[in-house]
């Protein structure tokens, strides 16, 4: 299971934590009932900055090289574009629970 986040870059190894505990249970439950499981946390930081975790998810999947270089570079890009579009409608009633 790859399970992304986008936090703070202050908050970066806090939240690979919380995301690893989080599905701990499920991960032994399915591993018990005989399947193989892993949970694979990636965050990317809210301002673009590219965690470890991102690196070693494309590692594990066998992207390498040039094509790891511009992944990373587009996780960067959209994470940073995406708070960037949510913070320009912070004020929108359609971002809030009533």
């Amino acid at each position: 299971m790859v399970e992304l986040t986008v936090p703070y870059e202050s908050r970066m190894e806090e939240a690979h934590a919380f995301k690893e505990g989080k599905y701990l249970d499920l991960t032994k439950e399915l591993k018990k009932d005989g399947y193989e499981a892993r949970v694979m946390p990636v965050e990317i930081g809210a301002r673009g900055f590219v965690g470890s975790s991102a690196y070693g998810l494309l590692s594990k999947l066998s992207i390498g090289g040039n094509k790891r270089t511009k992944a990373l570079r587009l996780l960067a890009e959209t994470a940073e574009n995406s708070s960037r579009w949510i913070w320009s409608r912070r004020n929108e009633r359609l971002l809030h629970k009533d």
